[in-house]
C-alpha cells in the first residue's frame, strides 16, 4: 500500500466509499434479507435512488448479482456473512470519526464526539455503558478463536501440567479459557466490568481476580505463566515498563511472562498492521500506541527477564520471557 501517484490516492477515496456502501447495507439488514433469498430492490425497503446507486458497487466488489427485479447475494458475500466478516456499522463510525484527523492531528487524541466528548476507552470497554461493553467483548470473543489457540499451542508445551497460568487484562477471558480447559489452574484479572462479563460467559471454570493493573502492585501467585494479549499498546511506554516490572515479581523461578501484540519494527515502517492500529490507539486511548520492539525488548530486560523470543503468531508477535531461576 504506497501512495506514489494521484492514481494510488483516488483509489483510497474509492476505497473509502466502498467500506461505506457495504458497512451501511450491513447495517440496515439488507444482506441478511438477501441470504434468506432473492429480492428486488422495492423489497429492500430502502430509498430507491440510493440503492440503484449503490448497488454498482456491490456487484463490483462481487458481494450481490442480479436486476433490479430480482437480486441475490453472492457466494462470496453468503460465506462472509455466514463467517461474521462482512464489515458492521463499527465502520461507519470508524470512517466519521476519521473525518476528524486534522483536528486529533492538531490538538492531540482521543478523538472527540459532536459534542467535544473525548471518545477514549478502558480497552475498548466503557465501565458506565454495560451494553457497549458487551458489544465490545463479544466482537473480540468472536474474532479471537484462532489466536487464543495458536498462542496455547505455543505456549503450553513450556508449563509443568496442571501449571498456574495468569491471563491479565483478560477481557473476554477466550485465551484464559484454552488454558483452563487444558487442566492449567487459570485465573483471569482485569476490571471490575470485563470481570462481570467473564464470569458469565465462562462461569466456574476460571478463577478471577478483580483490580486496575496500574494500581495492584501484586497479581497473586506466584504464577508459571503470565499472559498478556493485546493489552500494551493501549497503555503508555512508562505504564508498561511498570507493568511488566510488577508481573515479573508474579512469576515463579523459570516462569514465563509473554506478550501478544502488533509491534512496530526497529525502522518504524512496518508491519502493516501494527502502522495502522497506532492511529486506532491514538483515537480511542488515553496514551496508546503501537510499541516497538525495541522499547518491549527493554521492559523484559529491566525487569530481569531473560530473553524475549519473539516469533510470529498469526498476523501478531508473541514476546516470551522467563525469570531466572
Amino acid at each position: 500500500m504506497k501512495l506514489e501517484t494521484e492514481r494510488d490516492a483516488t483509489e483510497w477515496v474509492w476505497a473509502a466509499k466502498a467500506l461505506a456502501v457495504v458497512s451501511a447495507w450491513n447495517a440496515l439488514g439488507l444482506f441478511a434479507r438477501l441470504r434468506k433469498g432473492p429480492a428486488t430492490r422495492e423489497e429492500l425497503g430502502a430509498d430507491p435512488r440510493a440503492i440503484a446507486t449503490t448497488l454498482p458497487v456491490l456487484k463490483y466488489l462481487g458481494l450481490v448479482a442480479g436486476d433490479g427485479k430480482r437480486l441475490v447475494l453472492t457466494e462470496a458475500g453468503r460465506r462472509l456473512m455466514d463467517e461474521g466478516g462482512m464489515p458492521t456499522e463499527r465502520n461507519l463510525e470508524t470512517l466519521t470519526d476519521l473525518g476528524r484527523m486534522k483536528e486529533v492531528l492538531r490538538d492531540g487524541g482521543p478523538v472527540k464526539d459532536a459534542g467535544g466528548k473525548p471518545k477514549a476507552t478502558t480497552g475498548g470497554t466503557i465501565a458506565a455503558d454495560p451494553e457497549h461493553t458487551k458489544r465490545f467483548l463479544d466482537m473480540l470473543y468472536d474474532s479471537s478463536g484462532a489466536a487464543a489457540q495458536s498462542s496455547f499451542d505455543w505456549l503450553s508445551p513450556l508449563l509443568p501440567a496442571g501449571g498456574r497460568v495468569l491471563d491479565l487484562g483478560g477481557g473476554h477471558g477466550r485465551y484464559a479459557r484454552a488454558f483452563a480447559d487444558a487442566g492449567f489452574s487459570t485465573t483471569l484479572f482485569d476490571l471490575p466490568h470485563a470481570i462481570t462479563y467473564a464470569k458469565a460467559r465462562h462461569g466456574t471454570a476460571l478463577e478471577y481476580r478483580e483490580g486496575n493493573f496500574h494500581d495492584v502492585e501484586s497479581f497473586g501467585g506466584p504464577y508459571d505463566l503470565i499472559f498478556m494479549a493485546n493489552v500494551v499498546h493501549s497503555e503508555s511506554a512508562e505504564d508498561n515498563a511498570a507493568l511488566v516490572a510488577r508481573a515479573a515479581k508474579s512469576l515463579s523461578p523459570g516462569g514465563y511472562l509473554a506478550l501478544k501484540d502488533m509491534f512496530l519494527d526497529e525502522h518504524g515502517k512496518g508491519p502493516q498492521n501494527a502502522v495502522f492500529f497506532g492511529l486506532t490507539m491514538l483515537f480511542y486511548t488515553n496514551h496508546g500506541t503501537s510499541p516497538t520492539m525495541r522499547q518491549s525488548r527493554e521492559w523484559f530486560h529491566a525487569a530481569g527477564l531473560d530473553g524475549p523470543e519473539i516469533t510470529l503468531l498469526d498476523t501478531q508477535q508473541l514476546m516470551v520471557g522467563r525469570k531466572p531461576g
